[in-house]
This record gives C-alpha cells, sequence and structure tokens, in this order.
C-alpha cells in the first residue's frame, strides 16, 4: 500500500474515534500510520486508552504519549482498528503478517466493533494465504509432518536469517492455502493438534473495511449489516 493510501486510511479511521472510548490496536505498517495519527488525535485533547496487541504497537504508542491498558485492566474494548492480510467477498478474514496473530485476534473477539483498514489489493475471491501458524517451537516438526500429510506447502518465518520469534515467544508456519478449499474447515483442524497456538483465520468478521478506490476512501459494511457504507 503506497504510503499515502494509508496516510488517507488512517485519517478515515479516526473518524470513528470518540473520547472515553478503549480503542485495541493493531499491529502492523497500516495500522502503524492510525497510531501516528491517533496519537496526534490525543496530543490535541483527544481522550482515549489503547490495548496494544504486539510489544512494537505498545512502544510506539507509549511514545507518542496514548495512555495503554493492559488486557487485564481493560473492562471493555470499544473498538479494535487494525490492518489486513486477505479479505473474500464474504468478509472471511486472514491476517498476522506482521506477527502478532495471537494478541490481535484475541482483542477482536473482545471487542464491540471491529474496522480494518485494507487497500484494494487484499480483496480476494478464495483466501490463498499465507496463512500465519503460530506454533511452540517443540511442536514444529510434528506440524510440519500433518501438513505434509495433507500436500499443503508450509515455510518457516524468518527475520534477519533466523526463525522469526513471536512476542510470546513461537514461531510461524506460514502456510499456502492454493490446495485448501475449505479454509474454515481447515483452519480448525490446525487448531486442534497440539502445539498450535492459533492461525491468522480470524473467526470475528470485521463490522466494516476502510480501503481506498479511485483516490477515495470507502467504507464497506459486514454483508449482515449491510444498511449502509459508500463514500467516506
Amino acid at each position: 500500500m503506497y504510503e499515502q493510501e494509508k496516510t488517507m486510511l488512517a485519517e478515515a479511521a479516526i473518524k470513528h474515534v470518540k473520547n472515553g472510548m478503549v480503542i485495541g490496536l493493531g499491529t502492523g505498517s497500516t495500522t502503524r500510520s492510525f497510531i501516528d495519527v491517533l496519537g496526534k488525535w490525543v496530543k490535541a485533547g483527544g481522550q482515549v486508552q489503547g490495548v496494544a496487541t504486539s510489544d512494537e504497537t505498545a512502544a510506539q504508542a507509549e511514545r507518542l504519549s496514548i495512555p495503554l491498558l493492559s488486557l487485564e485492566e481493560a473492562t471493555r474494548i470499544d473498538l479494535i482498528i487494525d490492518g489486513i492480510d486477505q479479505i473474500d467477498q464474504q468478509f472471511r478474514v486472514l491476517k498476522g503478517g506482521g506477527g502478532a496473530l495471537f494478541r490481535e485476534k484475541v482483542v477482536a473477539l473482545m471487542s464491540r466493533e471491529v474496522l480494518y483498514l485494507a487497500d484494494a489489493s487484499k480483496f480476494v475471491h478464495h483466501l490463498t494465504g499465507p496463512l500465519p501458524v503460530e506454533i511452540d517451537p517443540f511442536a514444529r516438526s510434528y506440524v510440519e509432518r500433518f501438513l505434509q500429510d495433507k500436500h499443503v506447502d508450509a515455510t518457516l518465518r524468518e527475520q534477519d536469517g533466523k526463525p522469526f520469534i513471536t512476542d510470546g515467544g513461537h514461531l510461524i508456519l506460514d502456510v499456502d492455502l492454493k490446495r485448501v478449499q475449505d479454509v474454515h474447515h481447515f483452519a480448525k483442524e490446525l487448531k486442534s493438534l497440539t502445539g498450535v497456538l492459533e492461525t491468522g483465520y480470524f473467526e470475528r468478521q470485521p463490522d466494516h473495511v476502510l480501503t481506498v478506490e479511485q483516490g477515495q476512501v470507502r467504507r464497506l459494511v459486514h454483508p449482515e449489516l449491510r444498511d449502509g457504507g459508500g463514500l467516506v
């Protein structure tokens, strides 16, 4: 996504933030742009509290003087704003490219409202992945054998030539979904494996998504909630 589009989406997303809210703060480059805008909003007098989904997000929020709550301290989360990796026409979502899928999913499940920010390339007819799968390091070979038996390709995520380690101390396998017909069922199968902490298939679908079409921000509403939408 171009930086200009990220900025446009961030400035549109801030309109959904109201004084007194508890806001779930996602992880990734798109969300970083939103947190920058939120920091300016707070500096100008806006009053919110954030719940960070990663150490990286928490550090950015603290630099911008955005008050933070731990998940234990948050009695409610009004809204989570986050980026997205893929979304299909039924609003089924893949996330976790930033490596924070477990915490992002927990915060999304606790949120009253879910708003995702996405450029046009994230919209697909069929979820092809990669599907991030967060695993305990001890279970790596076991999970990889399961995937091999399914004839599904997977790659261990790396960073700077070393295995990527999540904030929780786990590994991530990025799984190709091109041979997977039913992603929902496949994700449930993976979750049932001992050693799999979470997958990037998000059961809590977004209430709405902001995207950029022909230079303008457009709000797309979940099919079950469609009585609105359109240009922002």
